[in-house]
């Protein structure tokens, strides 16, 4: 992928953490906390793309986007060691609401899940953005 390829796909990445966090919110509103968790996962899926993707590489899997998210961001202090049991903890929590189906969480710790998430989106955000400028 060309280097403006990734800047578009950071872009294109951001953009659907932004929508999965538009879901994720609607559904809790909704009463339906479960499978905001689902979408919450997904935003921090998506933002750790964009960073990567900023950043020059291109991951395949959920898998690859972990790894190198945490060799490349976490390891270096990009980003703070709770960033990657976030990353971990919605992937756990995902995998349990779509296939458990005694997977069981309330409204309010969905709602402190989504706000990590919102604010991770936002700190990859700016560090995108730091990267296109510098």
């Amino acid at each position: 992928m060309t280097e403006e390829g990734r800047r578009e796909s950071s872009l294109e990445e951001l953009s659907l953490a932004d929508e999965e966090l538009t879901a994720a919110r609607s559904l809790l509103e909704a009463g339906l906390a479960r499978v905001s968790l689902t979408r919450a996962y997904f935003a921090v899926f998506h933002a750790a793309r964009a960073c990567l993707y900023a950043a020059g590489f291109e991951p395949r899997t959920h898998s690859g986007v972990h790894h190198l998210f945490n060799l490349h961001f976490v390891k270096s202090a990009r980003f703070e060691p709770g960033t990657s049991r976030l990353m971990a903890r919605l992937r756990k929590y995902r995998e349990e609401a779509d296939y458990s189906r005694a997977f069981v969480i309330d409204a309010d710790g969905a709602r402190e899940e989504l706000e990590s998430a919102q604010v991770f989106v936002e700190q990859v955000r700016a560090q995108v953005a730091s990267a296109r400028n510098g």
